[in-house]
């Protein structure tokens, strides 16, 4: 009898606790719901204080800004998820610490050759500037050809010139130590291992080569060689002289007295030198900014990439890839220059111009704007054309 007893005070017992519990979910879920519409209603964070202890809760009313300002914050939402797609699929070569190599889209890289190629030639065609004229003729001289490693390049001075010269010369059998130690111009060693080639001969290593020319903007091009070769010039140096010949002809007097006493020309006083050299030719225009479609007549010859000092770190890596080069040369960046950045000087030097001067330079410089695809909008803002 006591068993039977005990046994139902057991169960008794359980009922108990398990209709209790049930009793207490509903209040439960009501905290919840009640706590969880407190904190979307109410934004909160916690503060750390500097020996690390916790401070109270901090509770801070949530702003619904204006439907107008929502509406602007989306179109700025989706207008950098478009930038960061654009982003991404044009830059496609991406450094790998570990290795310091570059992960290249191949197809991607072939495709924007391919076009600038394309367009090179339509341009050509365009402006008639593959037929030989009295005064535009194909001219090789300045190509530099690799018959072992199949590679031809003309040397576009001011356009990473000095970077593929030490890799031209690397691959002519130079070691690094060596032309670290050398003395000796760097363009005067590689044309002891490459010699100027005639018309015929260029074009017969291109057909069996991978030929290539590196281009910049024209105006940044004009402007890195004034800040390199006129304003930094080394002492009695040809370009140093040159200098000292332009002030003496340009430079404004006030009074019999010049009105500026710096010692090199003005960026205004060079342009006016070189556009009176372009109108009055009495020698060639210096190598340093003579336009491309001069210096390497590219409507002439094939180029198999056609790479932009803009775009260089991916465009010189492909080259790199589709030449098998890798473990010859890896990508340099050499004679970075000296003073302001050149995208900064550039923009305060073309202030100091007048219209008739940036309209002029444009005039000089136009094929080689329509050829490799680049646009003087930057230029002309705020100027009558």
């Amino acid at each position: 009898m006591k068993g039977l007893n005990r046994t139902k005070c057991r169960i008794v017992r359980r009922l108990f606790l398990f209709f209790a519990t049930l009793s207490v979910i509903p209040f439960t879920v009501l905290y919840l719901v009640t706590s969880d519409h407190l904190y979307r209603f109410r934004a909160y964070n916690y503060g750390t204080g500097t020996n690390g202890s916790r401070h109270q809760l901090q509770f801070h009313a949530v702003h619904h800004p204006p439907p107008a300002v929502v509406h602007h914050q989306q179109q700025q939402y989706r207008k950098h998820q478009q930038t960061t797609h654009d982003q991404q699929l044009q830059h496609k070569a991406i450094k790998n610490s570990t290795s310091n190599q570059y992960l290249i889209d191949m197809d991607y890289m072939k495709h924007r050759m391919e076009e600038r190629v394309t367009r090179l030639n339509d341009k050509c065609n365009e402006y008639r500037l593959n037929e030989p004229k009295q005064n535009y003729k194909p001219k090789a001289w300045e190509y530099l050809i690799n018959r072992e490693y199949h590679l031809v390049w003309c040397n576009v001075f001011k356009a990473a010139s000095t970077s593929w010269m030490y890799n031209f010369n690397l691959l002519a059998g130079y070691t690094p130590e060596f032309l670290k130690k050398t003395k000796d111009v760097p363009l005067q060693l590689a044309r002891q291992r490459y010699p100027r080639p005639s018309v015929d001969a260029l074009r017969e290593a291109i057909n069996g080569s991978i030929s290539f020319v590196i281009v910049r903007h024209p105006f940044e091009r004009l402007v890195s060689a004034y800040k390199d070769k006129i304003q930094y010039a080394l002492p009695n140096s040809h370009h140093h002289k040159l200098g000292i010949r332009i002030i003496q002809k340009y430079r404004k007097l006030a009074k019999g007295q010049p009105w500026n006493t710096q010692k090199y020309p003005t960026f205004s006083e060079f342009v006016n030198y070189l556009l009176d050299e372009v109108r009055h030719p009495h020698t060639e225009i210096d190598m340093h900014w003579i336009p491309v479609t001069y210096f390497c007549t590219p409507c002439f010859f094939h180029y198999d990439v056609i790479a932009k000092f803009e775009t260089l770190e991916e465009d010189q890596n492909y080259l790199i890839a589709v030449a098998q080069l890798g473990h010859m040369i890896k990508p340099q960046w050499r004679n970075a220059g000296k003073g302001a950045h050149t995208n900064d000087l550039v923009v305060k030097l073309f202030t100091e111009l007048v219209d008739e001067q940036v309209r002029c330079l444009y005039e000089y410089y136009k094929y080689d704007f329509e050829l490799f695809g680049y646009s003087t909008d930057d230029y002309f803002s705020g100027r009558g054309r």
